[in-house]
């Protein structure tokens, strides 16, 4: 049975944008979840292709609203791509992105370039900017034509907020890809690479885990790939006549995450 499946497993990733909260609003049942999880002695990862906050600015995001996390429980996509990036070598990185992307990367050692030094980066690192202008766009393009490696923290086209979304990664990679011809390495969700830092973070193997999140192309396709049970929210972006209509089918499907409470319940 589903129940016994997921009270077997030793841990949980949960996205957090749509699945633990909606803005700065936790979803209901969300903080009684989490605490029962935590006294069932479950490892509990928040893992999100958000690149633009710390993980500290998220820690104290949960626990504004109740939810207890520990200092490494927050795996963002930022941090998942400098850590992929030191394996590779370290160098110097032009970035476009906000303070989590550039804090990650300097905390692995890299040298965050200005727009004037672009042409010497080894890495163009692109992630959600809030502040892109054309002139930086440029930059990185100047960079990629000059011999750096284009990579993505994700390819998330939007990013949720309440009552809509704006512009994600995604949107801002397929303006650089398109005006260099070239494809970059993603590392965020559903790449297996961020799911394999986050495996390695819990110290766990992937049966021995189930994603939650509210996403079948990120949230649930990471799972399939990373051969994660897949527990897909429908508090979020997807609704169930998306479900009905993608050919991605998560393990379970339920309302939020209040759900597993009664997952956990059954006999």
């Amino acid at each position: 049975m589903l129940s016994e499946l997921l009270r077997d497993k030793k841990g949980f990733i949960f996205d957090l944008d749509g699945c633990i909260y909606l803005g700065d609003r936790p979803i209901q049942g969300a903080i009684e979840t989490i605490g029962m999880l935590r006294k069932e002695g479950k490892r509990i990862l928040f893992l999100t292709n958000n690149s633009t906050k710390t993980p500290q600015e998220y820690a104290d995001k949960l626990k504004g609203m109740g939810i207890e996390v520990g200092d490494r429980e927050i795996l963002t996509s930022s941090v998942a791509t400098a850590i992929y990036l030191k394996r590779l070598g370290g160098g110097e990185c032009f970035v476009l992105g906000e303070r989590g992307l550039i804090q990650a990367l300097e905390e692995e050692g890299f040298k965050v370039l200005g727009m004037g030094e672009a042409r010497r980066a080894r890495y163009v690192v692109c992630g959600l900017d809030m502040h892109l202008t054309y002139e930086k766009l440029a930059a990185a393009c100047h960079a990629i034509q000059s011999g750096a490696r284009f990579i993505a923290t994700n390819m998330d086209p939007r990013l949720p907020l309440e009552g809509g979304y704006i512009p994600g990664a995604g949107s801002i990679v397929e303006a650089v890809a398109t005006a260099t011809g070239l494809r970059p390495r993603v590392i965020g969700k559903p790449s297996k690479r961020i799911m394999k830092i986050a495996l390695k973070a819990m110290g766990l193997k992937n049966s021995e885990v189930a994603m939650v999140g509210d996403t079948l192309e990120i949230d649930m396709a990471a799972a399939r790939l990373a051969g994660i049970t897949g527990v897909l929210v429908l508090s979020g972006s997807t609704k169930m006549e998306d479900l009905e209509k993608s050919r991605i089918r998560p393990d379970a499907v339920i309302p939020s995450v209040a759900g597993l409470q009664e997952l956990f319940l059954k006999k």
